[in-house]
């Protein structure tokens, strides 16, 4: 037979499962308004580079947020910004496909136009979403690496 407990041991260990118990809450809580912060705050954009070759560069950028808004593309060429466009062409088979609610939200960059030398250059996309007062946050498009050879 155990000899019993005293009363301060046993209201130790009761004091040390409540506040396991209230700490664990806590941090349930907080992951879970943090998830729902950053979903609300940042949902993300859709959108793709469809087309690379030495003619254009063309995908598509859509905003589920706001699916009024033609979001902003810059092209990134070799790690540089070279030019931005809105994503306002028609493609209606983001229409088709589900992507999209409208179907003005494509967009395209001749190649010709953008003047780079000869050799194999990485390309990448960014979205540009408007932030809090004047910020803005970019958001990459290119879920893969894209390369562009100039001869």
């Amino acid at each position: 037979m155990q000899p019993p407990q005293s009363e301060s041991g046993v209201a130790t260990k009761l004091l040390k499962a409540i506040l396991a118990k209230a700490g664990l809450e806590f941090l349930v809580i907080l992951i879970a308004i943090s998830l729902a912060a950053y979903t609300h705050l940042n949902p993300p954009i859709r959108g793709a580079i469809d087309v690379v070759d030495t003619t254009r560069i063309a995908g598509w950028a859509y905003d589920p947020r706001d699916p009024s808004d033609h979001l902003e593309v810059q092209l990134f060429i070799g790690g540089r910004l070279i030019t931005s466009r809105r994503a306002d062409e028609q493609r209606n088979d983001l229409v088709t496909a589900g992507a999209a609610m409208d179907a003005r939200h494509g967009f395209s960059f001749a190649v010709p136009e953008l003047r780079l030398a000869t050799g194999k250059h990485r390309v990448e996309a960014y979205a540009v979403r408007a932030g809090g007062g004047k910020n803005k946050s970019l958001l990459i498009l290119t879920k893969k690496e894209y390369w562009l050879e100039i001869k």
